[in-house]
Formats: C-alpha cells, structure tokens, sequence
C-alpha cells in the first residue's frame, strides 16, 4: 500500500475542494509506476482513451489515438495523455490506495502524461478535483484560486484553455519526482515539463446537475416500477392554452423532487454511484459456487477489477455495478468491501464459510467486479 505525507484531517478542513496544495516529497522515494515506453506502447491499442497535444506554428493540435509511431512529433512541444491506465497496469492501480480517506465513488482514474521538453496542455481549468503526482524529470506548474472572471477559449476543438492564460498564481514551483500537487476543481493550472517528464493524475469525478438527472432517470426506468403522475393544479379559464403557468412548472419540480425525497429515489442516486465509468467485462465462462469453493484450496488469487465499486448505502445496504447486492452477515459484508488488491482466494474464509455470500461472490466475479487469478510463481522459485 502506498502512503501519502498528508496530514488528512487538516486538508479535509482547510483544502479539499478550498484551495490548492503543494506536498513537496509527497511520496518519498517515488519511482516510476511505468516506463514511458510502456506508455507509448498502451496508447497504440484501440481500447485505450489517448491523445497528443502540441503546439504547431503557434498554434494547437489534438491527436486522438490509436498512434503507430512518436517520430513525427519531435522531440519536443508535446504531450501524450492517456486515461485510466490503473485499469491496466496494477501498479498504477496502487497508486489509489493512497488516496482511501475519500469517497469510493468519487474516484474516476489515473490519467498518465508523458510530457517532451516544453510540453504541455496550456492554461486550463477542470471541473473535477485532482492530485497531480510528479514522475520522472520535472516540471513547472502554475496554480490559481477560483476566479469569476476566467474566461474559457477552444484553441482546438477539442481542447479548452484560458483567454489570454493569464491568472494569478498561489504555487508557482517547479516539481520533482515524488512531489504532489492538489488542484481543486474550478482552479485555474498550467503545466509545462522542463524536460521529458511524466505525471500521474488522480482524478474525482463530480457529475453536473444534467448528469445526476439523466443516470437517475435510467435507473428509475430501469426499474419498471409504477410513479407518480402529474397532476394540473387548480386550473382557470383565464390563462389561454399556449400559456405555461408558473404553478404547473412548480408541480412538475415538486413532482421530481418527491420522487428523488423517497426510498426509491436514494436507491437509484446509489446505484448511479456504485456504476462504474466504463463498462465492466462479463466473466467468458460461468462459475458453480461449488466451483469456486474448490479454488479455495488451490493457489488461485481474487482480486477487484480497476474501476469497479462496492459501496454500502447510509442504510447499510451493498451495491456494485448499478445493483443492489444480498444483505450478508457483518464479517462477510467487511471482507467483501476491503477486497481492493489482489489476494489469496483461501484468505476469504468469512465468505467462502457462508453460501449466501459465496453465492454473491460468484454473481459479482461474473459480471467482471471481481475477477479470478492464477498465481505464478516466481522464476527463483522453480
């Protein structure tokens, strides 16, 4: 498990989503969790989130990938950014262990950026918080306070920067490996790596007001359970009919906001949470529960799959991947929500010794939340 130098209680009270924080050393002898090359290899595959941007004749370019080669770029004014690469490298997975003390669901990925010198992606906001863990080489960042006046631009079509990319700066530093920036959302930062240099981002998903709405409302229907309608308030006849009362748009807020108050309405707002970004893969072949009771005395390691969730509502119930999972005993429900890394399946006896819960395990490997290893050993070992 990776530790980070961070007093939690004061940056919960004085920072989280406050203002921005530099932890110089914040992870002390911080090696790289992949090679460049690594990284430049990932972004060739069609599966993965990746883009170059650079700067061109004074201008900006995006370039999404699949890429098939670098050498067109230069050496120089470019970054390679590509998204969510713990799901595929565990030791970039580790990485989040370090930040446990916020919410679960809050967790979106680990963007890598593989910056050349004077490589960056231009003064820029976001609308998520964000630790910036600095790799290899070096970079300068600049970070401002939320302002009013900030005024986005699109350069590119699919890239946003500040008018002018001018703000003032609260850490102006250049960082080392194994210093961490936090960057609130909303706060104005720049970039720009000294040398090759690369970067890892840990960023916290925050959907807007629009978003929240249409995921509720899929898991409302989804549902297939009978709501209520709307119903006119007091109607008059001196409104003519292309009219649209203020009364009756009250009734129809009233109406959503009634339905988000009840039961169902916090059932579909967790589940929304529990989900996912990116869909998980099914398990290709079905399991017994008989089946996974005799791994249990194999070497067989089970392990949570990069980007799944298992959460408890305030009600004490569990969720996973948009649904609601069986009530289980105190110990297997504990078990279940500490599985993160991978782990000796033989180790989950307060599971494996309950059928309804070994049952639940089983449901969840299948619908690729968790997943099943073989152990390899070790080449000294053989």
């Amino acid at each position: 498990m990776m530790e980070l130098n961070l007093n939690r209680a004061d940056f919960l009270a004085n920072h989280w989503q406050k203002k921005p924080l530099l932890l110089r050393n914040g992870f002390a002898n911080f090696a790289d969790l992949i090679e460049p090359e690594l990284l430049a290899g990932l972004a060739m595959e069609e599966a993965v989130d990746a883009r170059i941007i650079r700067q061109v004749n004074n201008g900006w370019d995006v370039e999404h990938g699949p890429f098939e080669d670098y050498e067109r770029f230069g050496d120089a004014d470019w970054t390679l950014l590509v998204q969510a690469v713990n799901e595929w490298f565990p030791e970039v997975q580790e990485l989040l262990s370090a930040f446990r003390f916020l919410p679960d669901w809050r967790v979106d990925d680990v963007m890598v950026s593989f910056a050349t010198e004077n490589g960056g992606v231009g003064p820029h906001l976001d609308q998520y918080d964000v630790f910036i863990i600095q790799g290899g080489g070096r970079r300068h960042w600049r970070v401002g306070e939320r302002a009013s006046n900030l005024v986005e631009v699109c350069p590119h079509p699919d890239l946003k920067q500040l008018e002018n990319g001018q703000f003032e700066a609260v850490i102006d530093a250049i960082l080392e490996p194994g210093d961490v920036l936090y960057i609130p959302a909303g706060c104005p930062h720049n970039g720009i790596a000294l040398e090759p240099s690369i970067n890892y981002s840990v960023g916290f998903r925050a959907p807007n007001s629009a978003e929240w709405l249409a995921q509720i409302a899929d898991q409302l229907l989804a549902s297939e359970l009978s709501f209520p309608r709307y119903q006119d308030p007091e109607l008059t006849t001196e409104s003519p009919s292309y009219q649209v009362r203020a009364d009756e748009v009250a009734q129809v807020r009233e109406l959503l906001i009634t339905q988000l108050h009840t039961a169902i309405g916090a059932d579909a707002i967790t589940r929304v949470m529990s989900q996912s970004k990116r869909p998980l893969a099914a398990a290709e072949n079905t399991l017994s529960t008989n089946e996974l009771l005799s791994y249990a005395s194999t070497d067989m390691l089970i392990g949570r799959t990069p980007g799944a969730r298992i959460l408890r509502s305030p009600t004490g119930e569990l969720y996973s991947n948009g649904e609601i999972l069986p009530q289980l005993n105190e110990r297997a429900t504990t078990a279940l929500l500490e599985l993160r890394s991978e782990q000796p399946l033989a180790h989950l006896d307060q599971i494996l010794g309950d059928r309804q819960a070994c049952e639940c395990l089983v449901e969840l490997i299948q619908q690729g939340v968790l997943y099943l290893v073989q152990e390899v050993a070790d080449e000294d070992d053989s």
